[in-house]
């Protein structure tokens, strides 16, 4: 699929832009600070209905109003294909959705209709940083995979919220813990059984991606480790009904459930060690772009779609060769680049077709 069109109104420092982008290699060059992580941003909202850059949607919106919007025109299938967000602060009207000029329910309700995958110098906190980037790593790509998976992560948590605030309770009720522990065992064990899937196929698309980055040098292996110790899906609701019920004394004390899929974490490993620990810089980032490619040929074979790719200033984390090779997957793909240079060699590599110039939030 392509973005053919995207129309922006107070989106961060952008108060009213519209540009239309080229089917193949768009890069997209300024200073610092003018906006091109902003317009990359924009479209990757457009597919997850959420920022890779910030949990708090108030950020998005343009210094001093109290909306902004996000439209985008698309080729999908063969077909246009619409969508817009609006985002709105303080605790008045929701954000609100759109599909083809048709407002929808919920954000739940856009998920599945554009496929983007994101390539940041962030990325190097899903191998460095903490258990929390990892989790949020597989499930954003679960989400964009799978949408239903959005409800049962939903419903999870629902649940999980309602426990500790029980914990938390002067008086609890052990009738009402059973209960909600009976809960919590089925609503984890669908989000975790999600998770296995998802992690052995991330993992053979990594694997390969690894191998090519590197020339067949390293070889890279993740695995997925849910906090309650279950080694396979079909054992996920059975170990962790019996996790709940060897920890409650404990849960009871700090008053939080303290094991459960918010706890889980992925291992990565290059050659046999553990990357966090032993790896160096340059197989970290590697690892890094490895896992976006790896995500890349998910929605390829998942969807039979072919992903927009956001590149927002990754090309100088990386040495020239593996720079060329990670170029070399990007040929089925509609791209965007942002640097605030470019060399020469590079956009030759990249078959640049269009640039786009960002000056303090406008396209020249």
């Amino acid at each position: 699929m392509i973005i053919e069109t995207i129309e922006l109104k107070d989106f961060r420092n952008y108060r009213s832009e519209a540009t239309v982008f080229h089917e193949k290699t768009n890069i997209i060059t300024g200073q610092n600070a003018q906006g091109k992580t902003n317009l990359i941003e924009a479209i990757n909202l457009l597919s997850l209905g959420k920022s890779f850059r910030t949990r708090k949607e108030s950020e998005m919106i343009r210094l001093g109003e109290s909306a902004c919007s996000v439209k985008g025109m698309f080729v999908k299938q063969g077909r246009p294909y619409g969508t817009a967000v609006e985002l709105r602060s303080g605790g008045g009207s929701p954000h609100t959705y759109f599909v083809n000029g048709a407002q929808m329910p919920s954000v739940s309700d856009i998920l599945g209709g554009v496929y983007t995958v994101v390539f940041s110098p962030e990325d190097l906190r899903i191998v460095k940083g903490e258990p929390e980037v990892r989790r949020r790593f597989l499930d954003r790509g679960l989400i964009l995979l799978r949408p239903l998976y959005y409800h049962k992560l939903k419903k999870y948590r629902a649940v999980l919220k309602n426990r500790n605030a029980l914990l938390k309770a002067d008086h609890v009720s052990t009738d009402l813990l059973d209960v909600y522990d009976e809960q919590l065992a089925e609503a984890g064990a669908a989000v975790m059984e999600e998770r296995f899937r998802h992690t052995d196929a991330l993992a053979l698309a990594a694997k390969q991606a690894g191998t090519i980055l590197t020339d067949g040098g390293e070889e890279m292996e993740i695995g997925y480790r849910p906090s309650i110790g279950a080694l396979a899906a079909e054992e996920a609701k059975e170990a962790f009904a019996e996790t709940l019920r060897r920890g409650r004394e404990r849960d009871l004390f700090l008053k939080s459930t303290e094991a459960g899929p918010h706890r889980d974490d992925i291992s990565l490993l290059v050659d046999g060690k553990d990357l966090r620990t032993f790896g160096s810089q340059g197989q970290q980032r590697t690892a890094a772009v490895a896992l976006r490619l790896a995500e890349k040929e998910l929605v390829r074979t998942e969807t039979g779609e072919e992903a927009i790719l956001l590149l927002d200033d990754v090309m100088s984390e990386l040495d020239a060769g593996r720079q060329g090779r990670l170029l070399e997957r990007f040929c089925e793909n509609q791209i965007f680049v942002t640097a605030a240079a470019l060399d020469e060699k590079t956009a030759a590599a990249l078959g640049a077709v269009k640039w786009i110039r960002i000056d303090d939030g406008k396209v020249i």
